[in-house]
């Protein structure tokens, strides 16, 4: 049996999909087991030269197709008219055209990829995958189908520019009835968390186990320096992902005399303009060091490490309950975080699952007051972390990802 990872977001170091590919070609390799990975047909070559990435899908995950000015137009007078939003950005397009390209380069894959005998993980899938990855099984022969494992990374609300989606659900919805004769016998789906699995039950009925994504081994060093305790942002810059609330919250905390120390990472392509309004604001503070794009996975681990407070000011919203590798770190590592109260990650620390405070609503001022009220009890919640840490990193390694795949696969064809 060959494991085959299909990764339409691989094309950077930035992000998710690196470290996952990167992590379980390093576990793969050592228990030689046979696999190829998948990204992106414009991935950096480094990264195939690194891991063995193979270039092949020609659009993203996290693409988006625009509105025509002609639409653009029409949208902007419904806005004005109280009925509808400004986004240039077209769901109903996205998803046509990813779906179809998607489903394409699934066509355009070696023939051996499709081997009864082979294990397929499409590591990430969303309502502008699943469509066209069902239509292009159902247009094999089903008696020499191979298994396919999807991951459902993100709620049926989420959309690639970070609002709301409208149509995700009835998306996901006809694709799940398209899906009704391939599941549990070529087809299955796996979540994340519990919060993930529980929605995708409710709404949809549909039966997930948890696949908890894996990470490097946590490195936990004593902070060098002032001796200042250290809060770090880390990760995209994104307004869904609180970015935009960082610059009034740090002044909030200097104004309150907290002897703290921002540790900042930005990256972003410039697109969204509360998170450039935000990164100059950022600028204009003292206190604050900037991370400029990404960080090698050396960087990445090195700077982490000196972070005593991992800060998570997600959207409920738009970010919703889906998991967060850079929390799954913290946690493995013993170290508290800060989150809005809806995310994963707080509802991790109000079930005592994790250490650190919640906040809400969901603004600068109440995130600085998290901060402050989270300070005086730092050495109890490092305590507290350390405790569960080396459970927690087990439960998320690499290998209990492949054993996840391989048991989930296997007792389900049984």
């Amino acid at each position: 049996m060959e494991l085959i990872f299909i990764d339409s977001g691989l094309i950077s170091r930035g992000g998710h999909s690196y470290n996952l590919a990167k992590t379980l070609g390093e576990t793969l390799s050592r228990r030689d087991m046979a696999f190829r990975v998948f990204g992106m047909c414009a991935l950096d070559p480094s990264i195939a030269a690194e891991i063995g990435t193979i270039p092949h899908f020609t659009r993203s995950l996290y693409e988006c197709v625009d509105l025509t000015p002609f639409e653009q137009k029409l949208r902007g007078l419904t806005s004005i008219l109280g009925r509808g939003t400004v986004s240039p950005r077209s769901e109903q397009k996205t998803w046509r055209a990813v779906n179809q390209a998607f489903e394409q380069d699934l066509c355009a894959l070696p023939q051996d990829v499709w081997r009864q005998g082979n294990l397929i993980i499409v590591t990430a899938i969303t309502q502008n995958q699943i469509s066209g990855l069902i239509r292009f099984l159902g247009s094999r022969p089903r008696d020499r189908l191979p298994r396919v494992v999807c991951q459902l990374m993100f709620p049926p609300t989420w959309v690639p520019w970070g609002e709301v989606s409208q149509l995700g659900e009835q998306f996901y919805r006809e694709a799940f009835a398209s899906a009704a004769p391939l599941l549990d016998r070529h087809l299955f789906f796996t979540t994340e968390n519990d919060a993930m699995r529980a929605l995708y039950s409710r709404d949809f009925g549909i039966h997930t186990k948890i696949l908890p994504i894996p990470f490097g081994a946590p490195r936990r060093q004593e902070a060098e320096g002032n001796g200042k305790i250290r809060l770090g942002f880390f990760g995209d810059s994104r307004s869904e992902k609180g970015f935009h609330l960082l610059p009034a919250a740090i002044e909030i905390c200097q104004r309150q005399g907290l002897d703290v120390e921002f540790v900042v990472q930005v990256q972003h392509g410039g697109w969204e303009r509360q998170t450039t309004e935000a990164e100059q604001a950022l600028r204009q503070l003292k206190g604050v060091r900037l991370l400029e794009g990404v960080l090698t996975s050396e960087d990445y681990d090195a700077r982490t490490g000196e972070i005593d407070v991992m800060l998570l000011p997600y959207d409920p919203v738009t970010f919703g309950l889906r998991g967060s590798g850079i929390f799954t770190e913290s946690v493995a590592a013993g170290r508290p975080v800060v989150a809005s109260k809806g995310t994963f990650a707080a509802n991790s620390i109000e079930r005592n699952e994790a250490e650190g405070e919640v906040f809400a609503p969901h603004n600068a001022e109440e995130l600085a007051a998290a901060i402050s009220r989270l300070i005086p009890r730092l050495a109890v919640c490092k305590a507290n972390g350390a405790d569960r840490a080396h459970a927690f990193a087990r439960r998320h390694s690499a290998d209990a990802y492949v054993d996840v795949l391989l048991a989930h696969a296997e007792a389900q064809i049984a």
